[in-house]
Parts: C-alpha cells; sequence; structure tokens
C-alpha cells in the first residue's frame, strides 16, 4: 500500500536528517493528544520500511486523574490497534515541582523524560521519539527569546540531541497532523492544561503568537521556524571553530579539578570565541555557566593580575600570562580570597630549559639538560630532581597540587593519590599549597622536591638527564 504524503515526507526528514538506523528499537512518547497520536500512526505505518520496533509509552503526571485515565486508555488502545506494545508511568510531579524549587512546568518535562529514558534503557538503548512540531519550535522560539537567550537558545529544539531524543515533525506545522489523523480516522484528546493562562507558554501560544499574525506577519511561524534552522547550522559552525579554538589556547591538560588558559591567547580570539571558549573551560570543570560569568571571566582577562569567585568555589585566577582555573579547596561553598589564603592555584607553562617563576610564594624552577648522570653526592643531598629526559616532552606544566592527582611514586608498587602520598608523608596543609606538580602531556612527571613519577626515573639507558631544581 502506497504511503500516505505525511509518512512519505515523515520518511524522507528521518533518512535526510538520519534520525533513525534501520532496525532501531524506538520508543515512543505518546500523550493522547493529536502531535504524538500522528507521531505514533506515521512511525507505525513505516515499521515494515525501516524494520522498526516500537514501544508507545504514556506518561501520568498525577495532576489530572480523570483525564490521564482516559488518555492513557486511548493510546493504549490505538497501540493495540496497530500490534505496538504499550506502556505507562506515573511520576509525582507536584512533589517533584515542591521539593526541588521547579514549576510544574518544569517537573513535569523533567520526569517525563526521565521515565522514557528509563524505558529506553530496559529496551536495550533505544531512541526515544516526540511529537513536537513547527508550531511548537514556533512557540519555543519566542519562550527562548521572551526568557533570554544567546544564538544557540534561538536555534530552537534539535531535531536530534546527545540524549537520544528525536523530533522527525519540527517541519511539519500542526494543522497537517490533525488534517492527517482525520483521513485516519482517528480520536484524540485536547489536555484541559493546554488552555491554562497561568503557563506562559499557553500565553505565547493562545495570545502572542495569533496577535502578531494578524498584526505583523501571517507567515510568522514558518520565519521563526526558519530562523531557528539557520542559526541552528551557523551555530553549529561557531563551535566548531570554538572547540579549535579552545584548544588552541589550552596549557597543558586539563583535570577534573583544574585547566590553564594563555590570557593573550584567549583575547587575540573575536569576541564570539572567547565567550565560547570560556564556556567549555566552564563545561570541563562541570561549572554551571551563566552570562555574567562569561562577561566578568573576560574583563579579568584583561587586566595583569585578580582573582574571581565562581560557584561551588570554583576560583579562576588572572597571573602572569595565564588564566588558571581550579577548585584549590574542593568543590565547597567558601567565602574569601583562595589566593590570599595561601592556597591559590597557579600554573606556569615551561616551554624550554631556563629559570622560571612559579609564583611568589613559591620560587623559581630551575630545568636544566645534562648529557650525564647525577653522582652520588648529587642525588644524596635531595637539592634537586633528576628524571631521564626521553620520559618527557616540552611543554611543561609546573602547577599547584589538586585533589584528584594521582602518579607513580619512584619506587612504589603502583600509582597512587598525591593526596595519600602526602599524608603518608607528613606534609601539613600549609605546605601543600606550596608543592609544585610537573606534568608533561597531561601525566604527573613528579612532584618537585618531593618525588618524581616511577616511569621518569634514571636508568642505565638514559642517554640525557632532565635537572629539576626549585629555589624559593
Amino acid at each position: 500500500m502506497a504511503l500516505h504524503p505525511l509518512e512519505h515526507d515523515t520518511l524522507l526528514t528521518l533518512r535526510a536528517e538520519n534520525l533513525l538506523p534501520n532496525g532501531s528499537r524506538l520508543v515512543v512518547g505518546v500523550s493522547g493528544g493529536g502531535d504524538s497520536l500522528a507521531l505514533l500512526l506515521v512511525l507505525a505505518a513505516l515499521l515494515a520500511e525501516l524494520d522498526l520496533e516500537l514501544t508507545a509509552v504514556y506518561v501520568d503526571h498525577g495532576l489530572r486523574p480523570d483525564e490521564a485515565a482516559a488518555e492513557a486508555g486511548l493510546v493504549a488502545a490505538v497501540a493495540a490497534g496497530l500490534k505496538v506494545a504499550f506502556r505507562i508511568g506515573v511520576v509525582p510531579v507536584q512533589r517533584h515541582a515542591e521539593d526541588h524549587g521547579q514549576s510544574v512546568e518544569e517537573a513535569g518535562r523533567e520526569l517525563r523524560y526521565r521515565f522514557l529514558r528509563q524505558v529506553a534503557g530496559e529496551l536495550g538503548g533505544a531512541l526515544i521519539a516526540v511529537g513536537h512540531h513547527a508550531d511548537d519550535q514556533a512557540e519555543e522560539l519566542l519562550l527562548r527569546l521572551i526568557r533570554g537567550t544567546g544564538r544557540a537558545g534561538l536555534s530552537g529544539m534539535a531535531a536530534q540531541n546527545d540524549r537520544g531524543v528525536i523530533r522527525p515533525f519540527l517541519n511539519f506545522p500542526k494543522a497537517r497532523l490533525i488534517d492527517y489523523l482525520r483521513e485516519r480516522r482517528v480520536a484524540w484528546r485536547e489536555d484541559s492544561s493546554n488552555r491554562d493562562p497561568r503557563f506562559l507558554r499557553n500565553r505565547v501560544r493562545l495570545e502572542l503568537l495569533p496577535l502578531l499574525e494578524q498584526r505583523f506577519n501571517p507567515a510568522i511561524r514558518a520565519g521563526l521556524v526558519r530562523t531557528g534552522r539557520i542559526l541552528g547550522a551557523e551555530d553549529e559552525l561557531l563551535d566548531e571553530l570554538a572547540g579549535g579554538f579552545f584548544r588552541d589556547i589550552l596549557v597543558g591538560a586539563p583535570s577534573t579539578d583544574q585547566l590553564v588558559l594563555d590570557a593573550a591567547g584567549l583575547l587575540a580570539g573575536h569576541p564570539a570565541l572567547q565567550r565560547r571558549a570560556l564556556e567549555l573551560a566552564l563545561l570541563e570543570l562541570a561549572a554551571p555557566v551563566r552570562f555574567r560569568a562569561i562577561e566578568d571571566l573576560r574583563q579579568l582577562a584583561t587586566g595583569n593580575g585578580g582573582e574571581l569567585h565562581l560557584a561551588e568555589g570554583l576560583r579562576v585566577v588572572r597571573g602572569g600570562e595565564f588564566l588558571t582555573f581550579a577548585y584549590p579547596a574542593g568543590r565547597v561553598r567558601q567565602r574569601g580570597s583562595l589566593v590570599a589564603a595561601g592556597i591559590g592555584p597557579f600554573a606556569v607553562a615551561v616551554t624550554a630549559p631556563g629559570l622560571w617563576s612559579v609564583a611568589p610564594p613559591v620560587g623559581n624552577l630551575l630545568i636544566e639538560i645534562l648529557d650525564h648522570p647525577p653522582t652520588e653526592a648529587e642525588l644524596r643531598a635531595g637539592d634537586c630532581d633528576y628524571l631521564d629526559a626521553a620520559s618527557v616532552l616540552f611543554p611543561l606544566l609546573a602547577r599547584s597540587f589538586q585533589p584528584g592527582d594521582r602518579f607513580h611514586p619512584l619506587g612504589a608498587p603502583g600509582r597512587r593519590k598525591v593526596a595519600d602520598f602526602l599524608c603518608d608523608h607528613k606534609l601539613p596543609a600549609a605546605e601543600r599549597a606550596r608543592l609544585v606538580v610537573l606534568e608533561s602531556g597531561g601525566r604527573i612527571v613528579a612532584l618537585v622536591g618531593r618525588r618524581i613519577d616511577h616511569a621518569c626515573r634514571v636508568t642505565a639507558t638514559t642517554v640525557k638527564v632532565l635537572k629539576v631544581c626549585l629555589s624559593g
């Protein structure tokens, strides 16, 4: 039997945007409304074409008991008629909203997708399909504009996101989906909460969009969707450029608790790339991304020094040529300057042998390349560390100790946490702030003056020696 035009166009969309590989398992979120029921019917019509395995899922938010029962019954009946598996879940939206200080809308969306992901996981990593359409996209763009957003937000909802959710109907208006249901003689139900003016989304749908259509542009919905697609493509390009820019200005390898950026390199970039790179830095450290914080970081980078306090104990220090992001006291809320307390982060890129100033309280680092091994007297003196030069590569990074650091102490049976090593050697907390961790290629090669990494030891096959000395 020939496909209906909506079914045919959906198939073309799925293939053109590579949303759904053949043989996929797919969880379809179905509320009983027209858009999601149309999606279920269309995908069921494509079962043979795409070799799909469908499961229809209804999520009861616990807010409208009578309506929810009727909706669930409708979805179950339609699924049975299509010979599609059906699941139902009940989620405590009101309680979740109160416990987490969320709106009912936010809590409903969070719990609904959580249940859909749970079912998808139980089915072996299935994708999730939802029925958002072009009218929803237009509403979403206006909502984001009203609330305030950047280019990424103005690109709207994605046809496929990184959480396994696909939206095959984003290019189709709702009227086309309703016409399809009428042709198929399938009834649907309207959620009464969709008419509640307390919700901003409903006011945008019922008041703002009709006003814009009547008074300003009859094709405003299509224009918004088109603009979102254009901005989405541009945002993808900007993301790609920003990723390369971020890697260029990153000094050394980042850890979960610290990273260092070249401040001059950051400032040399276009403001749009600066903002994206700083956003990537915050995301790398699992820190909240806020516009005000990004602008404050850009301002900090222009100075010769200073410290910025961000959420959960994150400190950003402008020192020397670098912007150092770190959690010097761990991920804890703490007021006051951590630098002034003597536990501030530091980082210096050591690009070649020579004398390098680490930080005023710490001292200077002397790096030399020797073509002979150290003498017994030099080793016993313990003033310097000696490493096999072949085991390290420049640039090195001389930085402060961070929680989570690990290395293989010379002579030890295996890798250990640096914190445990320092504890065993009874190094006071105040002294740990002065400890210089030397990295090569993201790997700790020495705790300067304390212990080198076992893999960097001088052996009988060593040709050249890296000598590292710290002077106060």
